[in-house]
C-alpha cells in the first residue's frame, strides 16, 4: 500500500474517533463547534497516525490505541490554538485561526478544554508510563516555546534545534512511545521508538522551515527562530566566510545574497535527512513487518513532504 494511502486511512479512522468523543458534553452548540472548529481545517494528522503505526509496529492492536492517537492529537490542537496566539497568526491551513473565527478568550478556552480533554483520555489507559510520558511532553513543548518566544531570530543552530527537539519533537517523541506502551512493546522497543519519535519532529520542524522561507509553507510568521536563518545569519566564523562570498564577484553567479540564501536552504536539508536517517535507524531493533516499514516511510515524507 501506497504511504499517501495509508496516511489516508489513518486519518480517517482518527477524524472518526474524534468526532465520536465530541459529539457530547456540550449542551450549546456554539461550545461544540468552538471546540471542533480547529479540527474542521484539516491537518495531516501524523502525530495520530504515529501513536497507531508503532502500536502495530510493537504487536499490539490498532484498536486499542485509538482513543490515545486522538488524545495526542487534542493536545497538539491545543499548542498550535497557543502558537497562533502568541504569534498573532490570522491564518492556518488556508483558514482562519480559531482566534479570528471567534476571538482570543473563546480560542484560549478551546485550547484548553482540548489539552484537558487529552489528558484525560490518556487516563482511562490507566497506565502510570503512558501519564509520564504525556507529562514529559508537555512540560518539554511548553519549555519549547518559552525558548522560542525570548529568543532573538538571530540565534545559532545548536540553540534553533534544541527549541525545535523541545517544542516539535518532544510530542512526536510522546506519540511512537505512547504507541509503543500501549502496544505493549518492551522496555528497548519503548525507548527506540520515543527516540524516533523525536528525530522525526525535528525533521519535520525543520521542513516546516525550508516551506515557511520557499513560499510553500502554512505560516505567515518570519519573526521566528529558523533553521534556514539561524544558518544564514550563521556564528563568527560563518560571517567571515559570507563577506568573503559577498565581496568576490567571481565567487558566486547572479545575487551573491541568494546564493547565500540557497547555501543555507541546502544545509536545512541536510540537516532534515540526518534527522530521518537517525530516526530510522533507532527503529532498527524492531522486527521487520508492515508496521517498521510503515514508520520508515512515515520519516521520509517528514523529509519530503511538500505542505
Amino acid at each position: 500500500m501506497q504511504f499517501q494511502q495509508l496516511l489516508e486511512e489513518k486519518r480517517k479512522v482518527v477524524n472518526e474517533c474524534i468526532d465520536e468523543i465530541l459529539s457530547s458534553g456540550f449542551e450549546q452548540n456554539e461550545a461544540s463547534e468552538l471546540v471542533r472548529y480547529t479540527f474542521k481545517t484539516g491537518g495531516k494528522r501524523l502525530r495520530p497516525t504515529m501513536v497507531l503505526l508503532a502500536t502495530e509496529a510493537v504487536g499490539g492492536q490498532e484498536k486499542v490505541a485509538v482513543n490515545a492517537a486522538v488524545a495526542v492529537e487534542f493536545v497538539h490542537a491545543a499548542s498550535l490554538i497557543f502558537d497562533d496566539l502568541i504569534d498573532k497568526d490570522r491564518v492556518r491551513r488556508s483558514a482562519p485561526t480559531l482566534n479570528v473565527a471567534f476571538n482570543n478568550d473563546r480560542a484560549i478556552s478551546a485550547a484548553l478544554f482540548l489539552a484537558s480533554k487529552g489528558i484525560q483520555v490518556l487516563s482511562d489507559y490507566k497506565d502510570p508510563k503512558v501519564m509520564k510520558m504525556i507529562g514529559w511532553a508537555l512540560v518539554d513543548l511548553s519549555q519549547g516555546e518559552i525558548l522560542d518566544v525570548i529568543s532573538e531570530i538571530a540565534i545559532d543552530v545548536k540553540h534553533y534545534l534544541n527549541i525545535a527537539d523541545l517544542k516539535t519533537g518532544a510530542l512526536f517523541g510522546a506519540s511512537a512511545g505512547i504507541g509503543a506502551l500501549i502496544g505493549d512493546g518492551s522496555p528497548e522497543e519503548v525507548s527506540a521508538l520515543y527516540n524516533y519519535g523525536r528525530a522525526v519532529g525535528v525533521a519535520f520542524q525543520i521542513r516546516d522551515d525550508i516551506m515557511d522561507l520557499t513560499g510553500n509553507g502554512n505560516s505567515s510568521k518570519q519573526e521566528r527562530a529558523n533553521l534556514v536563518l539561524a544558518h544564514y545569519l550563521g556564528d563568527t566564523a560563518r560571517q567571515e566566510d559570507r563577506v568573503a562570498e559577498m565581496m568576490n564577484p567571481n565567487g558566486n553567479k547572479g545575487d551573491p545574497t541568494e546564493a547565500l540564501r540557497r547555501k543555507a536552504v541546502d544545509f536545512a536539508r541536510r540537516a532534515s535527512a540526518e534527522h530521518v536517517q537517525k530516526a530510522k535507524s533507532e527503529i532498527a531493533i524492531l522486527k521487520g513487518g508492515d508496521g517498521k516499514a510503515a514508520l520508515e516511510e512515515l520519516a521520509t515524507f517528514a523529509l519530503e513532504r511538500q505542505t
